[in-house]
């Protein structure tokens, strides 16, 4: 009777931890998805950044043309479609919400640290997948800018899917899987033009250009399926090309020379700093694992016959510090992409080389972070003189005293689990806590948008603004106040980083204020918004409005 019941008592066994496992799962990605998504739909849009991506998708849907983007009316043609086609679909589908307007972003954002997962799970072992994408979460660059609607998270997932796809391919054994995943690899390439430009087929191919010298592997080039992949590339982002040069003559010119080359060699965006600014940005926005990726970019590699793989995401690292480096234009964003291969090396070096006790570096850079936000309020009131901005960033304090107790407490947690030699709670409890710290922090961004913008500008406008009204934006251009309204504005005395020149009739624009104040007189209903500076013009030039809203940085006038 014993051996007839045992295998009967091992399925049952199996079954049920096959459940549990399922379940566990299915929690920790119920957890992610809260974690990631929680404040999507809480926080105000950003100006200008979340403003303008917000809005050239509601100008493409309601238009209906989907060829040229535009930003108030005027083709925007600085980046590809991709995103604006992604992000109108969505509206179409879920209507025209804040939250709709970050979806590709946040959820691409999603998708990296899943690729990061897969890859390092593929490569090395389920424990090293699960610290880098720990790691990477927890990174306050990666998801900051994970939860913000620009094109640079998106540029992030497409270049690292690529560097994904090549490593399965040069993993793979049989032909034609290895000619599949180098499709997969140039699928994502083109996904990367069409989502940010040339930078994404310049990156990739520099790093292999850089391995293939270093290691003398010419043979590199010829698994990549170049003939077949270049194909891919030019079926999916050619036509777009096409079309829109059709619809716009100068668009090659401007999009390739003005947006690619100009901006890379000079300053023409007024985007310059230090050449050491991205090492800066990097190490901060890496700071509670910097050295646990220090010393991953250092660890001997063992010796193999086949692709490195840590020297390449070394190189993929330092390839495009160096790239942002040199380029005359650089904001905080553009090194995003630069911090999945290192949290790729840091998982497989933890997973690797590290016990729990290692972990006391990222513990004590955590718990600094979270004391920080902690004491936030006392820290602000003593460094900030009093006024409207001191009263802004103590609104964010309130956030930072929540996320600093989530903080310390995924360190105190974290502590207990090294104190038991565990190093896979450990991380749970200290990467977890940190990115859940993160994302509750980030809900005090509210108060700092009304900084720049009044968060109920548009509820005071709206009244106002019947179908038939004029609108007018004097001066100035608040990218999310269109988006707001639902409608575009005419702009006065104002450019900005529009180009007109695709605007030849300038129906959506007037140069002066004189040319302004000939429209005000011929309207019956009309409202605008101005800078404060301006109102004296405004009534040298025989304009006599209503006030009806008046603040340090905005006022909004109405025809009487």
């Amino acid at each position: 009777m014993a051996d007839v019941s045992q295998p009967s008592t091992l399925s049952r066994n199996t079954v049920v931890f096959s459940s549990n496992r399922a379940l566990a799962i299915a929690l920790s990605l119920l957890a992610v998805c809260v974690i990631w998504f929680g404040n999507t739909g809480y926080r105000l849009l950003g100006e200008p950044d979340e403003g303008r991506y917000a809005e050239i998708p509601r100008e493409m849907l309601a238009s209906g043309d989907w060829v040229t983007p535009r930003l108030n009316g005027i083709p925007y043609l600085e980046k590809p479609p991709l995103q604006y086609w992604a992000t109108a679909l969505a509206y179409s589908a879920f209507g025209l919400e804040h939250w709709v307007s970050r979806l590709w972003a946040v959820t691409l954002g999603l998708l990296g640290v899943m690729a990061t997962y897969m890859t390092a799970r593929t490569l090395w072992s389920t424990r090293a997948a699960e610290f880098a994408a720990l790691i990477l979460v927890s990174c306050p660059l990666y998801f900051i800018v994970g939860h913000i609607n620009t094109l640079d998270i998106g540029l992030s997932f497409f270049m690292n899917a690529a560097l994904a796809c090549f490593l399965m391919a040069e993993r793979a054994t049989l032909g034609n899987i290895r000619r599949h995943w180098m499709w997969a690899c140039w699928l994502a390439l083109a996904g990367g033009f069409l989502q940010k430009g040339l930078v994404a087929l310049v990156l990739p191919a520099a790093t292999l250009a850089i391995y293939a010298l270093v290691y003398r592997e010419w043979q590199l080039w010829r698994r990549l399926h170049l003939v077949a992949g270049l194909l891919i590339v030019a079926v999916l982002c050619v036509p777009w090309l096409v079309l829109v040069s059709r619809h716009n003559p100068d668009f090659l010119q401007f999009f390739f020379i003005h947006e690619h080359f100009a901006r890379f060699t000079t300053t023409v965006h007024s985007r310059g700093e230090p050449w050491w600014y991205f090492i800066v940005i990097l190490s901060i926005g890496v700071l509670p694992w910097i050295g646990t990726m220090l010393r991953s970019l250092f660890a001997d590699s063992p010796a193999s016959t086949g692709l490195n793989v840590p020297v390449l995401l070394a190189i993929w690292v330092a390839t495009q510090l160096a790239f942002f480096s040199l380029s005359g234009s650089k904001l905080a964003t553009y090194i995003v992409s630069a911090v999945p291969p290192l949290a790729l090396l840091a998982g497989r070096w933890l997973d690797q080389h590290a016990t729990a006790r290692k972990l006391w570096p990222p513990a004590i850079l955590i718990g600094l972070w979270s004391l920080l936000f902690l004491f936030s309020k006392p820290l602000i009131t003593h460094l900030m003189r009093p006024g409207e901005k001191q009263l802004a960033y103590l609104q964010v304090s309130n956030w930072g005293i929540v996320a600093g107790m989530v903080g310390v407490a995924g360190v105190i947690a974290g502590l207990m689990a090294m104190r038991r030699d565990d190093l896979r709670t450990a991380m749970v409890s200290l990467g977890g806590g940190f990115s859940l710290a993160l994302g509750i922090l980030m809900c005090g961004s509210n108060s700092l948008d009304a900084l720049r913008a009044r968060p109920g500008l548009a509820a005071a406008i709206a009244p106002h603004l019947a179908r038939d009204a004029s609108f007018y934006c004097i001066g100035m251009y608040l990218q999310a106040l269109p988006f707001d309204l639902r409608r575009t504005c005419k702009l006065v005395e104002y450019t900005g980083e529009l180009e007109l020149k695709f605007d030849p009739e300038q129906r959506h624009w007037l140069p002066s204020i004189a040319a302004f104040a000939k429209q005000w007189q011929q309207q019956s209903s009309a409202v605008a918004i101005v800078s404060p500076y301006l109102l004296p013009s405004l009534q040298a030039a025989g304009v006599t409005p209503r006030t009806i809203l008046r603040e340090d940085a905005v006022a909004v006038i109405v025809k009487p």
